[in-house]
């Protein structure tokens, strides 16, 4: 039987919010077929070499047209489809130039590529940076990530306090993620005073509103009795929603 852990301290990244990228398969190279020997004394030829790949044309979308005539939301649209198809050499200079012209989804995006090291070192100083910069231009998801930069002391110092009220400007704007962090907060008393009654009620909004980590945290609530009493039932519709959404630790407790 698979023992259920303790509500977790869980942050969420990528949140978008953002998911984490899958690596590209590497291109298998082709294996030259070798030459067929000749009858008698004649010498084996040598394998011929593979030609090489001719480089791939880049074509530049509308959006990317449209940003280097200066518009920024169309800079931060463009950066996110080339973060999408996971070619981020292109993708980091449409989210600057998004972000200092005045996008905050753009500067979200590349604290995005800071933050997890697209095509780039790690930095989290600079991915902070840019995640504040969206925060203060009131995008939800930017309050979100950088209040898991001041939780967990990455690229700033950690301040739990900073962090909870960064999660709920963020709340506060319907992020669902920002409530389920916010609500992990009040639940373990963590730069916040300790309220079982408000980390429940953020878990329910959440999972109201779909989000299947709110809904795995509060099946923990009931299933642990933690600010009332146990309730196996509730815990395990909770758990049941949170699977459907797609939340897969959700599944192993499903009854």
């Amino acid at each position: 039987m698979t023992t259920l852990p303790q509500t977790l301290l869980i942050v969420a990244m990528c949140t978008s919010v953002l998911g984490c990228k899958k690596e590209a398969a590497p291109v298998p190279t082709a294996i030259p077929e070798k030459k067929a020997k000749v009858k008698a004394a004649v010498a084996e030829e040598p394998e011929a070499e593979p030609e090489a790949e001719a480089p791939r044309k880049v074509t530049t979308t509308p959006d990317e047209h449209k940003c280097k005539a200066g518009n920024a939301a169309s800079c931060a649209l463009a950066g996110r489809a080339r973060i999408d198809s996971e070619e981020y050499a292109l993708a980091r200079p449409l989210l600057e130039k998004g972000c200092k012209h005045g996008s905050a989804e753009a500067c979200d995006d590349l604290g995005w590529i800071y933050d997890d090291g697209l095509g780039i070192d790690v930095d989290k100083v600079k991915a902070e940076e840019a995640y504040g910069k969206a925060c203060t231009g009131n995008f939800a998801r930017g309050c979100t990530n950088q209040g898991v930069m001041y939780l967990s002391g990455e690229g700033v110092e950690k301040n739990s306090q900073k962090a909870v009220t960064l999660f709920t400007k963020a709340c506060d704007a319907e992020n669902w993620t920002g409530c389920k962090n916010l609500g992990l907060r009040y639940l373990a008393g963590d730069g916040v005073a300790k309220d079982m009654t408000k980390a429940r009620k953020l878990f329910e909004d959440g999972c109201t509103a779909k989000h299947a980590g709110s809904c795995y945290d509060l099946a923990v609530m009931y299933q642990n009795g933690e600010g009332m009493a146990a309730n196996k039932k509730k815990a395990n519709t909770f758990f049941s929603k949170s699977c459907d959404l797609g939340n897969q630790k959700a599944c192993e407790f499903v009854k």
